[in-house]
């Protein structure tokens, strides 16, 4: 299960090796391998949401738009612990609109390497959104491709610590 560390979370981990990522995110790279048709990747329309129900509130569904050799991520589909986490919507948002701009360059920079690499990637930091700082907050993006060889969309799946929201409600 090859999966790559977003290079913010290696800098701040100066050089030593992450500690091992949560359970769910390696068996949703599991579940999207088995779903894919033999060596492409797997698009939107693999993805059975029956089949995610345990984590489905954690999950965000991106939209990569392309302009050339620009990109832009649009949410279009956000779970509801996600909307909960965040204390707001942020559906239809891309990511610059959705989030507390001094993180936007490192989720954009996340996402286009999903895009280019073709892999999985992990990230952890503090809640990119406005007066949600304080909750500690992990994701891995997968690509997602409609074709099998282009990524146009990114799965997102979330974790949060229990205690942090618990204390936001």
């Amino acid at each position: 299960m090859r999966f790559l560390y977003s290079e913010f979370y290696l800098k701040e981990h100066g050089g030593e090796t992450p500690p091992d990522v949560h359970p769910r995110f390696t068996d949703m790279i599991g579940y999207l391998a088995s779903v894919a048709p033999e060596g492409r990747l797997p698009g939107r329309q693999h993805v059975d949401p029956c089949a995610l129900r345990d984590v489905l509130a954690l999950v965000n569904i991106v939209d990569v738009e392309r302009d050339g050799q620009e990109m832009r991520f649009r949410f279009r589909l956000v779970g509801g612990r996600q909307t909960e986490a965040a204390g707001r919507s942020i559906t239809g948002l891309t990511v610059e609109e959705a989030v507390v701009p001094e993180v936007a360059p490192r989720i954009v920079a996340n996402m286009r390497q999903v895009v280019e690499a073709r892999l999985p990637l992990y990230d952890r930091f503090p809640m990119p959104h406005p007066d949600r700082h304080f909750i500690d907050s992990q994701r891995m993006y997968y690509p997602l491709a409609s074709d099998g060889e282009t990524v146009d969309k990114i799965l997102i799946l979330n974790g949060y610590d229990s205690a942090a929201l618990r204390a936001t409600a």
